[in-house]
């Protein structure tokens, strides 16, 4: 069996991340099947929070991370999950969560079952 990288992008109004990574989980299993080696978030049951570098892109950030070793480049272990703070939420914001409380974005990424 091999493995596969995997970036999702969870935008929206959650309480924590936790909730945004079950949503992504789910989301991947409705469009992958629920057979298991997707290669996607789908095959993950946990994640592990890490912070993004100031005056880093998280883009450019997740790409230096695979290029690296950490627990996200096993695809044995946890997803990592980067939360987008700040000034930077306003890019991914948009008009549907324009005055909305509790608008978070996270990045889960790492390597994943196929």
């Amino acid at each position: 069996m091999g493995a596969e990288t995997f970036v999702v992008l969870k935008k929206g109004i959650y309480k924590d991340a936790k909730e945004a990574f079950w949503e992504a989980v789910q989301d991947a299993c409705y469009q992958y099947g629920h057979g298991g080696y997707t290669g996607t978030i789908a095959e993950k049951n946990a994640f592990q929070m890490i912070e993004l570098p100031k005056g880093k892109s998280v883009e450019v950030f997740i790409n230096e991370c695979f290029d690296k070793e950490g627990f996200w480049n096993d695809k044995w272990e946890p997803a990592a999950c980067i939360e987008v703070k700040g000034e930077a939420l306003s890019k991914y914001r948009g008009e549907i969560f324009k005055g909305k409380r509790n608008f978070k974005v996270f990045y889960f990424f790492g390597w994943a079952s196929s």
